[in-house]
């Protein structure tokens, strides 16, 4: 039987993160839940890939504070208690994706091959074990990468535009296996900007702009108050945004 986690799993306090004078994140509250997946919903350009990596521990950040269940530091420690999947990722020459696997089982300890091999059926990725990963589709890849992060039985997932490039058959396999591979205790945080695919899983969101949190909240309350889909308050606030320019 699982122990409930009593303290967020992900809880960001006044998050900046910057590049010379080009502040990507300014100044970002969130704080993510046992057990909950989260959207971090913005348009391109809008800090969400900073803002996964960083909390991830593959950035550091210029000011404010990241704190993980556990206590883990940012940085290396964190990297090996989270499940990040990348917007893309290269792989050598020589990986098949059966090496990839392999390579996920040598390198975390966290891994489990019952997850893996459940992984692997359920994004189809059995058939092609043998197939050079480099070789492989921008869709494929983006089901391997997410097998192999889901893979590791951990506290807290970090998925970076998982739907991007993907066909529809092969993102109802995604959102299939995020919901049946989340561990019952750990919390995801998905950024997209294709809300409609996936706004069903979520149980809250976080819309971001300009490095900034300009919206959040649950999301059924959300759309009890305003009768809205989370798309159609998305495509609200943001295209008024952008008319206010």
């Amino acid at each position: 039987m699982e122990t409930m986690l009593t303290s967020p799993v992900l809880d960001l306090e006044n998050l900046e993160k910057s590049f010379g004078n080009c502040y990507a994140l300014k100044g970002v509250d969130m704080s993510i839940p046992s057990g909950q997946i989260a959207g971090l919903l913005g348009p391109n350009a809008s800090g969400k890939t900073t803002l996964l990596k960083t909390a991830a521990g593959l950035l550091c950040p210029t000011a404010g504070k990241i704190n993980y269940f556990g206590g883990a530091k940012p940085g290396p420690e964190a990297r090996k208690t989270i499940g990040f999947c990348p917007d893309a990722m290269v792989f050598p020459n020589w990986m098949k994706v059966i090496d990839a696997f392999t390579f996920y089982s040598e390198m975390y300890s966290d891994y489990s091959q019952d997850r893996a091999d459940e992984l692997m059926r359920i994004l189809e990725l059995k058939n092609i074990l043998n197939t050079n990963a480099r070789r492989l589709s921008k869709g494929m890849k983006e089901r391997l990468v997410l097998g192999l992060t889901f893979s590791r039985e951990t506290n807290l997932y970090l998925l970076d535009e998982p739907l991007d490039g993907i066909d529809p058959v092969g993102k109802t396999r995604v959102i299939d296996a995020i919901l049946a591979m989340k561990p019952n205790n750990a919390s995801t945080l998905i950024s997209t900007h294709l809300v409609k695919d996936i706004e069903r899983i979520f149980d809250s969101v976080f819309f971001l702009s300009k490095g900034k949190i300009v919206f959040s909240g649950l999301c059924d309350a959300i759309r009890e108050e305003r009768g809205q889909t989370i798309e159609q308050v998305y495509l609200d606030i943001f295209n008024s945004m952008s008319e206010g320019e």
